[in-house]
C-alpha cells in the first residue's frame, strides 16, 4: 500500500538521467579553482583596512646621500636630503648644522641662521652649533652691510672655541668672522687661519679661510692659491669660484673673472651673488647691456631686495636709460610696491656704506637728467649734509645742482 501522490512514493519507477559528461569537467574544475584561490591566492592577499606596512629609510642614508650630492655640488638636492634626514630624526643637531652650511653654500643666509639656531637650542653646547650660526651671520651681515650683525657672529665663534679649540672648522670660520669684525685684527685672522690649515690641510675652509684673509688684506696673489688650493679639494663648490673670480677682478683680469662668475652661477643658480658680480664684471668694460641683464636676472630671484633694484638702476643709468633709472632707484632709495605689487623697503643714506651712497648720487643724477629736479635738488641737498667727507659724492651733488640750473658750472681757471 502506498499513499497516492505521496512524494515518497518509493514504487515509482523513474528512469535515470544520464549524467553529462561536459558537466562533470566543469565541476571539476571549478572544485580545482576553488582549492587554488583558498590556497594561493588569499594568503598573499592582505586583510582588508589594514595599512600595509612601508619600510622606514635610516636617517643615515639620507645623510651619505646629502654629502655626496655636496661634495657634487648638488646644493639644492643636498638641501633637500638633509631636510629629510631631519624628518626622519628631529633631534639631531648635526642634521640642523650641516643643512645650514649647504644653505650658507647656496647665498639663503637668513635660512641657514635659523636652522643653526634650531641646532644650537638642541644643544647649547654644541661648538659646532655656535660655529656655524656665527658663520651663517658673518654672511648675513655682508649682504646687509650690518656691522652689528658681524659682532654677533664674533661672539658665537668665539664661544665655539672655548667649547672645542682643536677643530679646524671652527678655526677658519673664526678666521673670517675676525678679518670681516676688523680688518686691521690682521695677525690675529691670519694666525687662525694658519692654524685651521695646519690642524687639517686637506679641509678645503681651511684653505679657503686663508685666501679670504690674504684677499681682505690685499694680498691678491697669495689669496689666489691659498684659493686654488681649495679648488683642488672641492672643485663643484660656487663660493670657490666666486672667490676665485674675484681674484681675477682685481687683477684685471676681467674675462677671466666672468668665467669663474659663470661657474659659480651654474653650480648655484639661486644664489644671487654671482650675478651681482657678473653685472659689475660686464660694466667694468663698459658692457652695460649685458650687465643690465644679469642685475634683471638677479632682481628675479630676490624682487623686494632693494640693493638689486639699485644694482639695476645703476646699469640703467651707465647705459643711458635715464626714465628706466629712475624707476629702479626710487625702489632702492624711497622703496614700495615693485612691478608685482609686493613691498620693497628703501634704504637709509649711509655713510659708511659706499654702494648707497652711490645709488642716492646716480638717483640724483638720473632724476636731474629727467627734468624732476624737484626731487632731484632733494637728493643733492641729503649727499651734501648726510656723506660731507665723501668727495665723489659732493661732486655729483655738484654736478646735479648745475644740471637743475641752481648753480654756474665752475670756471676753468687753468691757464
Amino acid at each position: 500500500m502506498y499513499l497516492s501522490g505521496s512524494k515518497w512514493n518509493t514504487r515509482a519507477d523513474r528512469r535515470r538521467r544520464r549524467t553529462s559528461p561536459w558537466r562533470v569537467a566543469a565541476l571539476v574544475v571549478l572544485i580545482g579553482g576553488v582549492v587554488y584561490f583558498e590556497r594561493t591566492v588569499v594568503p598573499r592577499t592582505p586583510p582588508l583596512f589594514v595599512p600595509t606596512l612601508v619600510p622606514t629609510r635610516s636617517p643615515a642614508t639620507f645623510v651619505l646621500e646629502a654629502e655626496s650630492l655636496f661634495q657634487a655640488g648638488k646644493l639644492e638636492q643636498a638641501e633637500a636630503a638633509y631636510l629629510q634626514a631631519i624628518e626622519a630624526d628631529p633631534q639631531a643637531v648635526q642634521f640642523y648644522t650641516e643643512l645650514a652650511r649647504v644653505q650658507v653654500f647656496s647665498g639663503k643666509y637668513d635660512e641657514a641662521v635659523t636652522n643653526a639656531s634650531n641646532a644650537l637650542l638642541l644643544d647649547p653646547n654644541s661648538a659646532m652649533a655656535h660655529a656655524v650660526l656665527g658663520w651663517a651671520l658673518d654672511f648675513q651681515a655682508q649682504a646687509d652691510s650690518d656691522p652689528a650683525t658681524t659682532l654677533d657672529a664674533l661672539a658665537k665663534l668665539e664661544r665655539a672655541i672655548e667649547l672645542d679649540p682643536n677643530s679646524p672648522l671652527v678655526r677658519a670660520y673664526y678666521a673670517e668672522v675676525i678679518i670681516d669684525e676688523d680688518v686691521t685684527a690682521f695677525p690675529q685672522a691670519r694666525e687662525q687661519a694658519e692654524l685651521a690649515v695646519q690642524l687639517d690641510p686637506n679641509l678645503w675652509e681651511s684653505q679657503r679661510a686663508l685666501g679670504y684673509v690674504w684677499e681682505r688684506t690685499g694680498n691678491y696673489e697669495l689669496a689666489f692659491e691659498a684659493y686654488q688650493s681649495a679648488l683642488r679639494i672641492n672643485p663643484n663648490l660656487a663660493l670657490i669660484h666666486i672667490a676665485i673670480g674675484n681674484m681675477y677682478f682685481n687683477l684685471n683680469e676681467t674675462r677671466l673673472a666672468i668665467d669663474s662668475y659663470v661657474r659659480a652661477m651654474t653650480l648655484a643658480p639661486q644664489d644671487i651673488v654671482p650675478l651681482r658680480l657678473i653685472a659689475q664684471a660686464y660694466a667694468r668694460d663698459g658692457e652695460f647691456g649685458k650687465a643690465s641683464q644679469y642685475a634683471l636676472t638677479a632682481l628675479s630671484l630676490q624682487p623686494t631686495n632693494p640693493r638689486l633694484h639699485g644694482d639695476l638702476g645703476r646699469m640703467y643709468y651707465k647705459n643711458g636709460d635715464y626714465e628706466a633709472a629712475v624707476r629702479s632707484l626710487s625702489l632702492a632709495i624711497q622703496g614700495g610696491p615693485n612691478a608685482e605689487g609686493d613691498q620693497v623697503k628703501g634704504l637709509p643714506l649711509d655713510p659708511g656704506d659706499a654702494l648707497v651712497v652711490d645709488f642716492y648720487s646716480m638717483y640724483g643724477l638720473a632724476l636731474a637728467r629727467q627734468s624732476q629736479c624737484s626731487l632731484a635738488i632733494e637728493v643733492a641737498q641729503a649727499l651734501v649734509t648726510g656723506v660731507p667727507d665723501n668727495e665723489i659724492a659732493a661732486g655729483n651733488a655738484q654736478e646735479i645742482l648745475i644740471l637743475c640750473g641752481q648753480i654756474e658750472p665752475p670756471t676753468d681757471t687753468a691757464p
